[in-house]
């Protein structure tokens, strides 16, 4: 049976909920249930689902991946359930949909709230019955395929508003396995910045193996990380490959990591987190120096002061 040191991304991390998880996954994974994963964008849920699947009996079998949020709803049906000739315009011959090519295997929903009510009613009765008809069929096809289900989102208010099945939420939830989000287990990131700085090193030895700085680390841990451990490890690796001295600083970071807050919101919003997270920037290269941080802006020692005092830092610890 395959183990954690399989999927080193899933297994890094000491935090307890994480742990939870990966214990709870690993347990689950020998019951042949659809499970429903869910978590923030970037928790990891696409590798969890293939964690699941390779703790099962069904690990050598196939294993099959379906974006629900990346298709067309004609395609998607089509692509999921096959379709018989002649059945849609373009339709020139037979074609297996994906549920019979993941037959004996596990296959994985991706962004399962995005399916069309019509299409969640044909994937209600695979789950129900494990049978289903192409399109423009007529005959049952049976299949065994276990299922593996994904969303960020409030499935609950979906189906309050009527956009989303109760009933197939019921067969999917048979276990519902959480991800936490990476502001959750901040103890975290130190072990999953060294991991993905291996893992480019290994792709491209001759980058050579770079280090980050404790306080570059200590900054990287005050970010709430809103793409979570996808967004930590697309700024490991762009850091790496663009950093010549393979020292990665506190200074070098992206500016709204320096400011510690992601920038979202309206424009006026956004401005103004940038504002601030320039001044913070500047400030710490400067070393709280107040006029050194203004020159290093261009700005007046008043004109500085003014804007410290409008983004409120001096209430800052």
């Amino acid at each position: 049976m395959s183990s954690e040191s399989d999927f080193p991304t899933v297994g890094i991390g000491r935090a307890k909920t994480f742990r939870e998880v990966i214990d709870l996954a690993r347990e689950l994974a020998r019951i042949p249930r659809p499970i429903l994963v869910r978590g923030e964008r970037g928790t990891g849920k696409e590798l969890l689902a293939r964690y699941i699947h390779e703790c099962s009996s069904r690990r050598d079998k196939t294993y099959r991946i379906v974006n629900c949020g990346a298709f067309h709803e004609e395609l998607l049906v089509s692509h999921m359930f096959g379709h018989e000739k002649g059945s849609f315009t373009g339709a020139s011959d037979r074609r297996q949909g994906i549920f019979e090519r993941a037959h004996g295997g596990t296959l994985f929903l991706d962004e399962i709230a995005n399916l069309s009510l019509p299409a969640q009613s044909r994937l209600h009765r695979v789950v129900e019955y494990q049978t289903f008809q192409r399109v423009g069929g007529s005959d049952p096809i049976q299949v065994d395929v276990r299922i593996v289900a994904a969303t960020n989102a409030d499935l609950e208010a979906k189906i309050k508003e009527g956009t989303f099945m109760a009933d197939l939420y019921d067969r999917l939830a048979f276990a519902e396995i959480t991800l936490p989000p990476l502001r959750k287990r901040r103890d975290d990131i130190p072990l999953l910045i060294e991991h993905f700085i291996r893992l480019l090193h290994d792709e491209i030895p001759d980058l050579g193996h770079a280090e980050v700085t404790p306080e570059a680390v200590e900054q990287l841990q005050t970010y709430r990380w809103p793409g979570n451990v996808r967004e930590l490890k697309n700024v490991i690796e762009r850091l790496y490959v663009s950093d010549r001295d393979r020292v990665i600083h506190a200074s070098e970071l992206p500016i709204e990591i320096a400011a510690g807050e992601p920038f979202h919101g309206t424009f006026k919003e956004r401005v103004s987190a940038f504002e601030r997270a320039l001044l913070v920037s500047a400030l710490r290269d400067a070393k709280d120096n107040q006029r050194e941080a203004a020159k290093a802006l261009g700005l007046t020692y008043d004109q500085f002061r003014h804007q410290y005092k409008k983004h409120e830092l001096a209430t800052e610890p």
